[in-house]
Protein backbone atom coordinates (compact mmCIF):
# COMPACT_ATOMS: atom_id res chain seq x y z
CA UNK A 1 0.00 0.00 0.00
CA UNK A 2 2.67 2.59 0.96
CA UNK A 3 4.22 2.71 -2.42
CA UNK A 4 6.36 5.62 -3.18
CA UNK A 5 3.90 6.97 -6.20
CA UNK A 6 1.50 6.58 -3.32
CA UNK A 7 3.60 8.74 -0.64
CA UNK A 8 3.80 11.06 -3.19
CA UNK A 9 0.65 11.74 -3.80
CA UNK A 10 -0.40 11.93 -0.19
CA UNK A 11 2.25 14.78 0.17
CA UNK A 12 0.71 16.76 -3.34
CA UNK A 13 -2.22 16.82 -1.27
CA UNK A 14 -0.94 17.63 2.36
CA UNK A 15 1.08 20.74 0.53
CA UNK A 16 -0.45 24.32 0.73
CA UNK A 17 -2.26 25.80 -1.78
CA UNK A 18 -4.67 22.91 -3.03
CA UNK A 19 -6.23 23.21 -5.73
CA UNK A 20 -9.65 21.85 -7.63
CA UNK A 21 -6.92 20.66 -10.65
CA UNK A 22 -4.82 19.29 -8.02
CA UNK A 23 -7.86 17.26 -6.48
CA UNK A 24 -8.71 15.81 -9.81
CA UNK A 25 -5.07 15.43 -11.18
CA UNK A 26 -4.51 12.96 -7.86
CA UNK A 27 -8.01 11.27 -7.80
CA UNK A 28 -7.10 9.77 -11.45
CA UNK A 29 -3.65 8.91 -10.68
CA UNK A 30 -5.63 7.06 -6.85
CA UNK A 31 -7.87 5.17 -9.23
CA UNK A 32 -5.26 3.74 -10.87
CA UNK A 33 -3.41 2.85 -7.84
CA UNK A 34 -7.09 1.48 -6.59
CA UNK A 35 -7.72 -0.84 -9.29
CA UNK A 36 -3.60 -2.15 -9.90
CA UNK A 37 -4.36 -3.44 -5.67
CA UNK A 38 -7.27 -4.75 -6.68
CA UNK A 39 -5.29 -7.11 -9.45
CA UNK A 40 -3.08 -7.97 -7.11
CA UNK A 41 -5.39 -8.79 -4.39
CA UNK A 42 -4.38 -6.38 -2.44
CA UNK A 43 -6.76 -4.79 0.09
CA UNK A 44 -9.04 -1.14 -0.82
CA UNK A 45 -12.11 0.57 0.63
CA UNK A 46 -15.10 -0.26 -1.65
CA UNK A 47 -17.52 2.85 -1.28
CA UNK A 48 -20.63 3.71 -3.20
CA UNK A 49 -21.36 7.51 -3.93
CA UNK A 50 -25.02 8.95 -4.52
CA UNK A 51 -27.47 11.32 -4.07
CA UNK A 52 -29.83 13.98 -5.72
CA UNK A 53 -27.11 15.42 -7.56
CA UNK A 54 -24.42 14.79 -9.47
CA UNK A 55 -21.47 13.33 -7.02
CA UNK A 56 -19.01 12.96 -9.87
CA UNK A 57 -16.57 15.41 -8.67
CA UNK A 58 -17.46 15.41 -5.13
CA UNK A 59 -16.29 11.41 -5.34
CA UNK A 60 -12.64 12.75 -6.08
CA UNK A 61 -12.46 14.63 -3.59
CA UNK A 62 -13.37 11.43 -1.15
CA UNK A 63 -10.80 9.74 -2.87
CA UNK A 64 -7.98 12.45 -2.05
CA UNK A 65 -9.51 12.79 1.41
CA UNK A 66 -9.41 9.01 2.01
CA UNK A 67 -5.88 8.95 0.35
CA UNK A 68 -5.06 11.61 3.13
CA UNK A 69 -6.32 9.03 5.67
CA UNK A 70 -3.95 6.26 4.33
CA UNK A 71 -6.07 4.20 2.37
CA UNK A 72 -6.98 3.10 -0.98
CA UNK A 73 -10.60 3.37 -2.48
CA UNK A 74 -12.27 2.00 -5.19
CA UNK A 75 -15.91 3.81 -5.83
CA UNK A 76 -19.37 2.67 -7.19
CA UNK A 77 -21.02 6.47 -7.99
CA UNK A 78 -25.06 6.10 -9.10
CA UNK A 79 -26.16 8.79 -11.90
CA UNK A 80 -28.03 11.58 -10.16
CA UNK A 81 -31.75 10.34 -9.04
CA UNK A 82 -30.94 7.04 -9.03
CA UNK A 83 -29.36 6.46 -5.23
CA UNK A 84 -32.77 5.91 -4.14
CA UNK A 85 -33.81 2.90 -6.55
CA UNK A 86 -30.10 1.40 -6.36
CA UNK A 87 -29.91 1.65 -2.25
CA UNK A 88 -33.71 -0.11 -2.59
CA UNK A 89 -33.25 -2.84 -5.11
CA UNK A 90 -31.39 -6.24 -3.95
CA UNK A 91 -30.46 -7.11 -7.71
CA UNK A 92 -28.99 -3.35 -8.23
CA UNK A 93 -25.05 -3.33 -9.59
CA UNK A 94 -24.79 -0.72 -6.42
CA UNK A 95 -25.21 -3.84 -4.20
CA UNK A 96 -23.12 -6.21 -6.41
CA UNK A 97 -20.48 -4.09 -5.95
CA UNK A 98 -20.85 -5.15 -2.34
CA UNK A 99 -20.05 -1.54 -0.65
CA UNK A 100 -18.54 -1.75 2.89
CA UNK A 101 -19.51 2.27 3.30
CA UNK A 102 -22.46 4.28 1.18
CA UNK A 103 -22.36 8.09 0.64
CA UNK A 104 -25.40 9.55 0.58
CA UNK A 105 -25.83 13.32 -0.62
CA UNK A 106 -29.34 14.86 -0.70
CA UNK A 107 -30.44 18.05 -2.38
CA UNK A 108 -32.98 20.58 -0.66
CA UNK A 109 -34.69 20.70 -4.12
CA UNK A 110 -36.12 16.78 -3.54
CA UNK A 111 -35.50 16.76 -0.31
CA UNK A 112 -39.85 17.26 0.38
CA UNK A 113 -42.54 18.76 -1.85
CA UNK A 114 -43.19 22.84 -1.68
CA UNK A 115 -45.69 24.08 0.16
CA UNK A 116 -48.01 27.28 0.79
CA UNK A 117 -46.64 29.53 3.73
CA UNK A 118 -49.85 28.95 5.24
CA UNK A 119 -49.91 25.16 5.18
CA UNK A 120 -51.20 23.66 8.64
CA UNK A 121 -48.78 22.27 11.33
CA UNK A 122 -50.34 18.51 10.69
CA UNK A 123 -49.11 18.73 7.07
CA UNK A 124 -46.12 19.97 7.66
CA UNK A 125 -45.40 17.23 10.01
CA UNK A 126 -46.82 14.35 8.05
CA UNK A 127 -44.17 15.70 5.37
CA UNK A 128 -41.30 16.02 7.18
CA UNK A 129 -41.93 12.29 8.75
CA UNK A 130 -42.04 11.70 5.16
CA UNK A 131 -38.68 12.43 3.83
CA UNK A 132 -37.36 11.13 7.21
CA UNK A 133 -39.36 7.49 6.49
CA UNK A 134 -37.03 7.61 2.98
CA UNK A 135 -33.98 8.70 4.25
CA UNK A 136 -34.08 5.60 6.64
CA UNK A 137 -35.72 3.12 4.54
CA UNK A 138 -32.44 3.85 2.63
CA UNK A 139 -30.51 3.46 5.66
CA UNK A 140 -31.80 0.20 6.43
CA UNK A 141 -30.96 -1.35 3.33
CA UNK A 142 -27.87 -0.89 3.31
CA UNK A 143 -27.50 -1.78 6.84
CA UNK A 144 -29.20 -4.99 6.07
CA UNK A 145 -26.07 -6.22 3.66
CA UNK A 146 -23.30 -4.97 6.43
CA UNK A 147 -23.24 -1.55 4.64
CA UNK A 148 -21.97 1.68 6.83
CA UNK A 149 -23.49 5.38 5.80
CA UNK A 150 -22.00 8.27 5.60
CA UNK A 151 -25.12 10.99 5.31
CA UNK A 152 -24.69 14.54 3.70
CA UNK A 153 -26.67 16.98 5.60
CA UNK A 154 -28.75 19.58 3.40
CA UNK A 155 -27.82 22.52 1.85
CA UNK A 156 -30.73 24.89 2.42
CA UNK A 157 -31.06 27.10 -0.60
CA UNK A 158 -29.44 30.75 -1.00
CA UNK A 159 -32.28 31.96 -2.43
CA UNK A 160 -34.94 33.99 -1.04
CA UNK A 161 -38.94 34.43 -0.90
CA UNK A 162 -39.56 37.12 1.19
CA UNK A 163 -36.70 38.13 3.51
CA UNK A 164 -37.64 38.24 7.45
CA UNK A 165 -41.39 36.72 7.08
CA UNK A 166 -39.47 33.20 5.96
CA UNK A 167 -37.55 32.99 9.44
CA UNK A 168 -41.17 33.00 10.98
CA UNK A 169 -42.96 30.79 8.40
CA UNK A 170 -42.53 27.14 9.07
CA UNK A 171 -43.74 26.25 5.81
CA UNK A 172 -40.55 28.22 4.56
CA UNK A 173 -37.85 25.77 3.21
CA UNK A 174 -34.54 27.12 5.31
CA UNK A 175 -36.87 25.88 8.24
CA UNK A 176 -37.74 22.49 7.07
CA UNK A 177 -34.15 22.17 6.10
CA UNK A 178 -33.30 22.65 9.62
CA UNK A 179 -35.73 20.36 11.17
CA UNK A 180 -34.81 17.82 8.08
CA UNK A 181 -31.27 18.12 9.24
CA UNK A 182 -31.59 17.75 13.37
CA UNK A 183 -33.62 14.85 12.38
CA UNK A 184 -30.87 13.48 10.04
CA UNK A 185 -28.38 13.45 13.11
CA UNK A 186 -31.15 12.75 15.80
CA UNK A 187 -32.84 9.72 14.18
CA UNK A 188 -29.12 8.65 12.60
CA UNK A 189 -27.57 8.36 15.83
CA UNK A 190 -26.29 4.96 15.82
CA UNK A 191 -26.11 4.02 12.59
CA UNK A 192 -24.89 6.94 10.12
CA UNK A 193 -22.17 9.18 10.59
CA UNK A 194 -23.56 12.50 9.62
CA UNK A 195 -21.31 15.22 7.59
CA UNK A 196 -22.58 18.43 7.88
CA UNK A 197 -22.11 19.93 4.11
CA UNK A 198 -24.71 22.42 5.45
CA UNK A 199 -22.33 24.29 7.77
CA UNK A 200 -19.29 23.78 5.11
CA UNK A 201 -21.44 25.79 2.85
CA UNK A 202 -22.49 28.25 5.51
CA UNK A 203 -18.23 28.85 6.05
CA UNK A 204 -17.64 29.51 2.52
CA UNK A 205 -20.99 31.41 1.53
CA UNK A 206 -24.01 29.25 0.40
CA UNK A 207 -24.42 31.03 -2.56
CA UNK A 208 -20.51 30.58 -3.51
CA UNK A 209 -21.22 27.00 -2.35
CA UNK A 210 -23.58 25.52 -5.10
CA UNK A 211 -24.53 28.71 -7.62
CA UNK A 212 -27.72 28.18 -9.69
CA UNK A 213 -26.21 27.71 -12.79
CA UNK A 214 -23.78 24.54 -11.29
CA UNK A 215 -27.06 22.88 -10.72
CA UNK A 216 -28.74 24.06 -14.38
CA UNK A 217 -25.67 22.95 -16.11
CA UNK A 218 -25.02 19.47 -14.53
CA UNK A 219 -26.71 19.19 -11.49
CA UNK A 220 -23.20 19.33 -9.85
CA UNK A 221 -23.29 19.05 -6.05
CA UNK A 222 -21.06 22.53 -5.26
CA UNK A 223 -18.67 24.53 -7.36
CA UNK A 224 -15.23 22.51 -8.37
CA UNK A 225 -12.97 25.51 -6.25
CA UNK A 226 -14.54 24.64 -3.20
CA UNK A 227 -13.22 20.68 -3.50
CA UNK A 228 -9.96 21.17 -1.58
CA UNK A 229 -12.37 22.68 1.41
CA UNK A 230 -14.42 19.60 1.28
CA UNK A 231 -11.58 17.55 2.31
CA UNK A 232 -11.17 17.89 5.68
CA UNK A 233 -14.54 17.66 6.65
CA UNK A 234 -14.94 14.44 4.73
CA UNK A 235 -11.55 12.69 6.49
CA UNK A 236 -13.46 13.60 9.94
CA UNK A 237 -16.89 11.74 8.66
CA UNK A 238 -14.22 9.44 7.17
CA UNK A 239 -12.49 8.43 10.58
CA UNK A 240 -16.22 8.83 12.22
CA UNK A 241 -17.35 6.07 9.98
CA UNK A 242 -14.06 3.60 9.99
CA UNK A 243 -13.68 4.00 13.52
CA UNK A 244 -10.48 6.65 13.79
CA UNK A 245 -11.69 9.27 15.40
CA UNK A 246 -8.94 10.83 17.18
CA UNK A 247 -9.12 10.41 21.17
CA UNK A 248 -6.61 12.34 22.25
CA UNK A 249 -5.39 16.17 22.06
CA UNK A 250 -1.59 16.95 23.16
CA UNK A 251 -0.29 20.65 23.98
CA UNK A 252 2.66 22.05 24.54
CA UNK A 253 2.87 24.71 26.87
CA UNK A 254 4.75 28.23 26.59
CA UNK A 255 3.23 30.06 23.79
CA UNK A 256 0.59 27.23 23.20
CA UNK A 257 -1.39 26.95 26.54
CA UNK A 258 0.04 30.73 27.84
CA UNK A 259 1.99 33.24 26.25
CA UNK A 260 5.49 33.22 27.31
CA UNK A 261 8.33 31.06 29.11
CA UNK A 262 7.12 30.51 32.54
CA UNK A 263 10.61 29.49 33.41
CA UNK A 264 11.65 32.76 32.89
CA UNK A 265 8.73 34.80 33.59
CA UNK A 266 6.98 33.51 36.33
CA UNK A 267 3.11 32.95 36.50
CA UNK A 268 2.93 36.62 37.25
CA UNK A 269 4.61 36.88 33.80
CA UNK A 270 2.90 34.91 31.33
CA UNK A 271 0.01 36.07 29.42
CA UNK A 272 -3.27 34.79 30.06
CA UNK A 273 -6.61 36.38 30.95
CA UNK A 274 -7.62 39.70 30.52
CA UNK A 275 -4.98 41.40 32.69
CA UNK A 276 -2.99 40.66 30.01
CA UNK A 277 -4.35 42.67 26.92
CA UNK A 278 -5.78 41.10 23.89
CA UNK A 279 -3.04 38.38 23.55
CA UNK A 280 -4.07 37.25 27.10
CA UNK A 281 -7.45 37.43 26.53
CA UNK A 282 -7.06 35.01 23.65
CA UNK A 283 -4.87 32.56 25.58
CA UNK A 284 -7.74 32.79 28.07
CA UNK A 285 -10.62 31.60 25.52
CA UNK A 286 -8.33 29.34 23.65
CA UNK A 287 -8.08 27.25 27.62
CA UNK A 288 -11.97 27.61 27.46
CA UNK A 289 -12.41 26.50 24.07
CA UNK A 290 -10.28 23.71 24.97
CA UNK A 291 -12.32 22.80 28.38
CA UNK A 292 -14.95 22.31 26.30
CA UNK A 293 -13.65 19.92 23.93
CA UNK A 294 -12.41 18.17 27.53
CA UNK A 295 -15.78 17.85 28.70
CA UNK A 296 -17.45 16.79 25.30
CA UNK A 297 -14.86 13.71 25.48
CA UNK A 298 -11.43 14.68 23.92
CA UNK A 299 -8.47 13.60 26.58
CA UNK A 300 -6.25 16.29 27.20
CA UNK A 301 -2.30 15.52 27.58
CA UNK A 302 1.03 17.86 27.63
CA UNK A 303 4.06 17.39 26.30
CA UNK A 304 6.97 20.20 26.92
CA UNK A 305 10.33 20.79 26.82
CA UNK A 306 10.14 22.51 30.34
CA UNK A 307 10.77 21.85 34.15
CA UNK A 308 7.40 20.20 35.48
CA UNK A 309 8.26 22.02 38.80
CA UNK A 310 8.22 25.54 37.07
CA UNK A 311 5.46 24.89 35.26
CA UNK A 312 2.84 23.77 37.64
CA UNK A 313 2.42 27.24 39.09
CA UNK A 314 0.49 27.67 35.11
CA UNK A 315 -2.16 25.70 36.26
CA UNK A 316 -3.19 27.72 39.37
CA UNK A 317 -3.22 30.58 37.09
CA UNK A 318 -6.06 32.83 37.84
CA UNK A 319 -6.69 33.18 33.82
CA UNK A 320 -6.32 29.58 33.60
CA UNK A 321 -9.14 27.44 32.97
CA UNK A 322 -7.14 23.94 32.78
CA UNK A 323 -5.89 23.07 36.16
CA UNK A 324 -3.36 20.32 36.47
CA UNK A 325 -5.81 17.41 36.94
CA UNK A 326 -7.38 18.18 33.65
CA UNK A 327 -4.54 16.47 31.51
CA UNK A 328 -4.49 12.96 31.74
CA UNK A 329 -1.13 12.24 31.32
CA UNK A 330 1.89 15.52 31.92
CA UNK A 331 5.42 14.88 30.46
CA UNK A 332 7.53 17.84 30.98
CA UNK A 333 11.07 17.09 30.19
CA UNK A 334 13.91 18.27 27.98
CA UNK A 335 13.72 15.33 25.57
CA UNK A 336 12.58 15.74 22.11
CA UNK A 337 8.75 15.82 21.18
CA UNK A 338 8.74 12.54 19.49
CA UNK A 339 9.67 10.74 22.27
CA UNK A 340 7.45 12.46 24.85
CA UNK A 341 4.52 11.51 22.60
CA UNK A 342 5.53 7.96 22.95
CA UNK A 343 5.54 7.92 26.06
CA UNK A 344 1.91 9.68 26.51
CA UNK A 345 1.09 6.79 24.13
CA UNK A 346 2.06 4.09 26.56
CA UNK A 347 0.89 5.93 29.29
CA UNK A 348 -2.76 6.16 27.64
CA UNK A 349 -2.50 2.77 26.05
CA UNK A 350 -3.72 4.65 22.99
CA UNK A 351 -2.02 3.88 19.33
CA UNK A 352 -0.06 6.69 18.22
CA UNK A 353 -2.88 7.47 15.46
CA UNK A 354 -5.16 8.78 18.27
CA UNK A 355 -3.50 11.60 18.77
CA UNK A 356 -3.69 15.16 18.12
CA UNK A 357 -0.32 16.65 18.68
CA UNK A 358 -0.62 20.79 19.25
CA UNK A 359 2.09 23.39 19.01
CA UNK A 360 3.50 26.45 18.24
CA UNK A 361 6.62 26.14 17.37
CA UNK A 362 7.76 25.14 13.50
CA UNK A 363 10.36 23.06 14.05
CA UNK A 364 8.77 21.15 16.84
CA UNK A 365 5.80 20.17 14.93
CA UNK A 366 8.17 19.18 11.66
CA UNK A 367 10.20 17.09 13.75
CA UNK A 368 6.97 15.05 14.99
CA UNK A 369 5.86 14.92 11.73
CA UNK A 370 8.80 13.05 10.52
CA UNK A 371 9.40 11.34 13.01
CA UNK A 372 5.96 10.26 13.76
CA UNK A 373 3.79 10.49 10.87
CA UNK A 374 1.11 8.69 12.67
CA UNK A 375 0.23 11.66 15.08
CA UNK A 376 -1.71 14.69 13.37
CA UNK A 377 0.48 17.32 14.04
CA UNK A 378 -1.41 21.02 14.36
CA UNK A 379 1.30 24.09 13.90
CA UNK A 380 -0.44 26.86 15.63
CA UNK A 381 1.23 29.65 14.32
CA UNK A 382 2.23 32.87 16.87
CA UNK A 383 -1.26 34.20 17.20
CA UNK A 384 -3.07 32.81 19.97
CA UNK A 385 -6.28 34.57 18.39
CA UNK A 386 -6.38 32.26 15.76
CA UNK A 387 -5.56 28.83 17.65
CA UNK A 388 -9.56 27.21 17.59
CA UNK A 389 -9.57 28.09 13.75
CA UNK A 390 -6.50 25.62 13.08
CA UNK A 391 -7.46 23.14 15.24
CA UNK A 392 -10.76 23.16 14.62
CA UNK A 393 -9.86 23.16 10.68
CA UNK A 394 -8.91 19.72 10.51
CA UNK A 395 -11.83 18.28 12.13
CA UNK A 396 -10.01 16.02 14.24
CA UNK A 397 -12.66 14.72 16.92
CA UNK A 398 -15.62 14.91 14.43
CA UNK A 399 -18.46 12.66 16.54
CA UNK A 400 -21.66 11.40 14.54
CA UNK A 401 -23.01 12.11 18.42
CA UNK A 402 -22.72 12.29 22.06
CA UNK A 403 -23.29 8.94 24.06
CA UNK A 404 -22.59 9.36 28.29
CA UNK A 405 -19.18 7.06 28.06
CA UNK A 406 -17.73 10.06 25.91
CA UNK A 407 -18.66 12.24 28.35
CA UNK A 408 -17.31 10.25 30.80
CA UNK A 409 -13.87 9.42 28.89
CA UNK A 410 -11.42 12.10 30.31
CA UNK A 411 -11.97 11.06 33.70
CA UNK A 412 -11.72 7.32 32.91
CA UNK A 413 -8.60 8.16 31.23
CA UNK A 414 -6.95 9.93 34.12
CA UNK A 415 -7.73 6.43 36.39
CA UNK A 416 -6.26 4.59 33.97
CA UNK A 417 -2.89 6.63 34.11
CA UNK A 418 -3.32 6.42 37.53
CA UNK A 419 -3.18 2.73 36.72
CA UNK A 420 -0.32 3.04 34.28
CA UNK A 421 1.37 5.12 37.19
CA UNK A 422 1.23 2.03 40.04
CA UNK A 423 2.48 -0.66 37.75
CA UNK A 424 5.22 1.09 36.62
CA UNK A 425 6.29 2.39 40.69
CA UNK A 426 5.55 -1.62 41.27
CA UNK A 427 3.04 -0.95 43.52
CA UNK A 428 0.89 -3.85 44.61
CA UNK A 429 -1.61 -3.68 41.67
CA UNK A 430 -3.98 -6.03 43.42
CA UNK A 431 -4.17 -3.73 46.13
CA UNK A 432 -4.53 -1.08 44.14
CA UNK A 433 -7.69 -2.79 41.64
CA UNK A 434 -9.08 -3.38 45.55
CA UNK A 435 -8.52 0.60 46.15
CA UNK A 436 -10.34 1.36 42.79
CA UNK A 437 -13.20 -0.07 44.43
CA UNK A 438 -14.66 -1.55 40.81
CA UNK A 439 -18.55 -2.08 40.34
CA UNK A 440 -19.33 -4.20 36.88
CA UNK A 441 -22.80 -5.60 35.79
CA UNK A 442 -23.30 -7.81 33.31
CA UNK A 443 -26.69 -7.35 31.36
CA UNK A 444 -28.44 -8.27 27.80
CA UNK A 445 -28.25 -5.11 25.72
CA UNK A 446 -31.20 -2.65 25.56
CA UNK A 447 -32.27 -0.73 22.48
CA UNK A 448 -31.11 2.30 24.54
CA UNK A 449 -27.32 0.20 24.37
CA UNK A 450 -27.35 0.90 20.44
CA UNK A 451 -25.51 3.79 20.02
CA UNK A 452 -22.76 3.46 22.22
CA UNK A 453 -22.43 -0.47 20.94
CA UNK A 454 -22.89 0.91 17.12
CA UNK A 455 -20.33 3.45 18.30
CA UNK A 456 -17.62 0.56 19.88
CA UNK A 457 -18.10 -1.11 16.61
CA UNK A 458 -16.78 1.99 14.67
CA UNK A 459 -13.37 2.21 16.75
CA UNK A 460 -12.46 -0.52 18.75
CA UNK A 461 -9.47 -2.44 17.35
CA UNK A 462 -7.39 -3.72 20.08
CA UNK A 463 -9.25 -5.67 22.24
CA UNK A 464 -11.80 -6.58 18.92
CA UNK A 465 -11.04 -10.59 18.77
CA UNK A 466 -12.38 -11.19 15.66
CA UNK A 467 -12.80 -7.50 14.12
CA UNK A 468 -16.77 -8.22 12.82
CA UNK A 469 -18.26 -4.69 12.20
CA UNK A 470 -21.93 -5.37 13.36
CA UNK A 471 -24.37 -2.67 12.55
CA UNK A 472 -27.13 -1.58 15.35
CA UNK A 473 -29.92 -3.32 12.87
CA UNK A 474 -27.46 -6.19 12.82
CA UNK A 475 -27.13 -6.36 16.82
CA UNK A 476 -30.96 -6.10 17.32
CA UNK A 477 -31.79 -9.10 14.71
CA UNK A 478 -28.87 -10.66 17.42
CA UNK A 479 -30.88 -9.29 20.19
CA UNK A 480 -34.08 -10.83 19.38
CA UNK A 481 -32.73 -14.58 18.35
CA UNK A 482 -33.15 -17.23 20.57
CA UNK A 483 -30.00 -19.03 20.24
CA UNK A 484 -28.02 -16.00 20.67
CA UNK A 485 -26.85 -13.58 23.45
CA UNK A 486 -25.44 -9.99 22.82
CA UNK A 487 -24.21 -8.95 26.40
CA UNK A 488 -22.71 -5.22 27.98
CA UNK A 489 -20.37 -4.74 30.65
CA UNK A 490 -20.49 -1.38 32.56
CA UNK A 491 -17.98 -0.61 34.84
CA UNK A 492 -17.47 2.73 37.20
CA UNK A 493 -14.87 2.93 40.36
CA UNK A 494 -14.11 6.01 42.55
CA UNK A 495 -12.70 7.83 39.99
CA UNK A 496 -14.71 7.90 37.16
CA UNK A 497 -17.96 5.96 35.83
CA UNK A 498 -16.81 4.61 32.56
CA UNK A 499 -20.22 3.57 31.38
CA UNK A 500 -19.94 0.32 28.59
CA UNK A 501 -16.67 -0.67 28.76
CA UNK A 502 -17.26 -4.33 26.60
CA UNK A 503 -20.01 -5.60 24.57
CA UNK A 504 -19.56 -9.82 23.72
CA UNK A 505 -22.19 -11.43 21.34
CA UNK A 506 -22.20 -15.26 21.46
CA UNK A 507 -24.00 -17.72 19.52
CA UNK A 508 -25.14 -21.15 20.49
CA UNK A 509 -23.92 -24.29 18.34
CA UNK A 510 -25.16 -27.75 18.58
CA UNK A 511 -23.44 -28.08 22.25
CA UNK A 512 -21.35 -25.25 22.90
CA UNK A 513 -21.73 -21.43 23.16
CA UNK A 514 -19.44 -19.60 20.57
CA UNK A 515 -18.34 -16.25 21.17
CA UNK A 516 -18.80 -14.76 17.77
CA UNK A 517 -17.63 -10.96 18.72
CA UNK A 518 -15.68 -9.88 21.77
CA UNK A 519 -14.65 -6.24 22.14
CA UNK A 520 -13.12 -4.22 24.91
CA UNK A 521 -12.64 -0.58 25.29
CA UNK A 522 -8.86 0.20 25.62
CA UNK A 523 -9.74 1.99 28.85
CA UNK A 524 -10.14 -0.54 31.07
CA UNK A 525 -7.66 -2.91 30.12
CA UNK A 526 -5.17 -4.78 32.73
CA UNK A 527 -8.32 -4.42 34.88
CA UNK A 528 -9.70 -8.10 35.08
CA UNK A 529 -12.82 -6.88 33.39
CA UNK A 530 -12.37 -10.04 30.41
CA UNK A 531 -12.26 -12.54 33.27
CA UNK A 532 -15.47 -10.62 35.00
CA UNK A 533 -17.55 -10.97 31.84
CA UNK A 534 -16.35 -14.61 30.85
CA UNK A 535 -17.56 -15.67 34.21
CA UNK A 536 -21.02 -13.89 33.45
CA UNK A 537 -20.87 -15.88 29.97
CA UNK A 538 -19.93 -18.93 31.15
CA UNK A 539 -23.00 -18.55 34.00
CA UNK A 540 -25.20 -18.28 30.94
CA UNK A 541 -23.91 -21.45 29.06
CA UNK A 542 -24.20 -23.39 32.22
CA UNK A 543 -28.14 -22.47 32.26
CA UNK A 544 -28.38 -23.27 29.11
CA UNK A 545 -26.99 -26.78 29.27
CA UNK A 546 -24.15 -26.61 26.79
CA UNK A 547 -21.16 -28.00 27.33
CA UNK A 548 -18.27 -25.60 26.42
CA UNK A 549 -17.74 -22.18 25.63
CA UNK A 550 -15.37 -21.66 21.94
CA UNK A 551 -14.00 -18.77 21.45
CA UNK A 552 -12.56 -17.06 18.95
CA UNK A 553 -9.38 -15.05 17.53
CA UNK A 554 -8.70 -13.43 14.40
CA UNK A 555 -5.20 -11.71 14.58
CA UNK A 556 -4.94 -8.92 13.04
CA UNK A 557 -2.23 -5.60 12.68
CA UNK A 558 -3.95 -3.95 15.89
CA UNK A 559 -5.16 -6.86 18.46
CA UNK A 560 -1.84 -8.15 19.75
CA UNK A 561 -2.59 -7.20 23.08
CA UNK A 562 -5.60 -9.51 23.18
CA UNK A 563 -3.90 -12.31 21.46
CA UNK A 564 -4.13 -14.40 24.79
CA UNK A 565 -6.42 -13.45 26.09
CA UNK A 566 -8.33 -17.31 25.75
CA UNK A 567 -4.97 -18.89 27.19
CA UNK A 568 -5.14 -16.55 30.33
CA UNK A 569 -8.78 -17.19 30.71
CA UNK A 570 -8.34 -20.95 31.24
CA UNK A 571 -9.28 -22.06 27.57
CA UNK A 572 -7.26 -24.73 25.69
CA UNK A 573 -6.07 -24.44 22.19
CA UNK A 574 -8.71 -26.07 19.60
CA UNK A 575 -6.78 -25.93 16.59
CA UNK A 576 -3.09 -25.45 15.77
CA UNK A 577 -3.20 -21.76 14.31
CA UNK A 578 -4.07 -20.16 17.50
CA UNK A 579 -7.68 -19.20 16.02
CA UNK A 580 -10.26 -21.26 18.15
CA UNK A 581 -10.43 -22.27 21.82
CA UNK A 582 -12.37 -24.32 24.14
CA UNK A 583 -12.81 -24.17 27.70
CA UNK A 584 -15.31 -27.06 29.53
CA UNK A 585 -18.31 -24.78 30.79
CA UNK A 586 -17.97 -27.10 34.11
CA UNK A 587 -14.97 -26.25 35.00
CA UNK A 588 -14.12 -24.19 38.05
CA UNK A 589 -14.29 -20.37 37.97
CA UNK A 590 -11.57 -20.00 40.44
CA UNK A 591 -9.55 -19.06 37.81
CA UNK A 592 -11.68 -16.16 36.78
CA UNK A 593 -11.85 -14.39 40.44
CA UNK A 594 -11.79 -10.63 39.45
CA UNK A 595 -11.21 -7.30 41.82
CA UNK A 596 -14.39 -6.03 40.71
CA UNK A 597 -17.86 -6.18 42.54
CA UNK A 598 -21.33 -7.39 41.06
CA UNK A 599 -23.65 -4.22 40.95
Amino acid sequence: MASAEFESLRARLAAPGLTAADVFACAEELGTLAREAVAVGRPVRRVAVGGDVSVDFLQRAMACAIALEGELALFHVEPAGAMAQACLDPASALHAFRPEIAVLVPDWRQAFAAVAPDADASALAQLHDDAMRRHEALWSALEARGCRVVQHLVVPPARGWRGPAERGSPASTARRVAALNLALVERGAGRVVPLELDRLAEWVGTAAWAPERYHHAGRLACDPRFLPDYLPWFRGAWRAVTGRVRKVLVLDLDDTLWGGPIGDLGPEGIALGPDHGARGEAFADWQQYLAQLRQCGVVLAVCSKNDEALAAPGFAHPGASLRRGDFAAVVCSWDDKAAGLQRIARELDVALDAIVFADDNPAECALVRSALPEVATVELGDDPAGFVARLDAGHWFDHPAYTADDLGRAGSYASRAALREAQVRHVDIDAFLRDLAMVGSVTPAGPADLPRLAQMEGKTNQFNLTTRRYTAAQLTTLRGRDDALVLVLRLRDRLADHGIVAMLVAVREDDALRIDHWLMSCRVFARGAEAFLLADLVAHARAMGVAAVVGEYVATPRNGVAADVYRRLGFTAASADGRWWRRDAAAPLDDLASAIAQA
